[in-house]
């Protein structure tokens, strides 16, 4: 009889454990997240450069490029211009909230001020003979040819700029 019951009760142990463990299981592959989860930190660099002529080269009287630099932690975060150079700073905000960010190999798309703005990755930059290959750029500018036209960004999000001038982001 002793036995009858103890091999009862290491039966039921064993019946818990196995059904713990297969909710465990069943939760984390369902996305459940787990208390110790950390949120996706993600930093990236580069620049933005600004042009009045309305398109990436041509006759221009202000230009002007600025260090980038992206923090986002969990979707939120902000972007960060600095003037590099330039005939003076048109900027007169220089910190962006970021909110939305999502990122993959092919693009970036996030709110920039609840803006929308999206970066496509660039293999091969014909613009610039090379020197933004393999990074995600967003350009538009009211006089840009169509082959300036990358993404999706608008320089009436940056307070300072001109409606029709070129604006080109490039992230790393």
């Amino acid at each position: 009889m002793r036995r009858n019951l103890l091999a009862a009760i290491i039966a039921e142990l064993v019946i818990i454990f196995a059904a713990t463990a297969a909710f465990y299981i069943q939760s984390r592959s369902a996305g459940v997240p787990s208390q110790t989860t950390v949120p996706t930190q993600t930093t990236m660099t580069g620049s933005m450069f600004v042009s009045d002529a309305g398109k990436s080269h041509g006759g221009f009287e202000y230009t002007a490029t600025w260090n980038a630099s992206l923090q986002v932690s969990g979707g939120t975060g902000t972007l960060t211009l600095v003037l590099r150079i330039g005939l003076g700073d048109a900027l007169t905000k220089h910190q962006y909230g970021v909110t939305n960010f999502s990122k993959n190999s092919t693009n970036i798309s996030m709110k920039l001020d609840g803006s929308p703005v999206t970066l496509v990755w660039i293999d091969s930059d014909p613009i610039w003979n090379g020197t933004f290959n393999h990074y995600y750029v967003a350009s538009w500018g009211g006089y840009a040819p169509q082959d300036e036209i990358r993404g999706n960004i608008s320089p009436t999000i940056f307070p300072g700029l001109t409606s029709f001038w070129y604006v080109e982001l490039r992230l790393l």
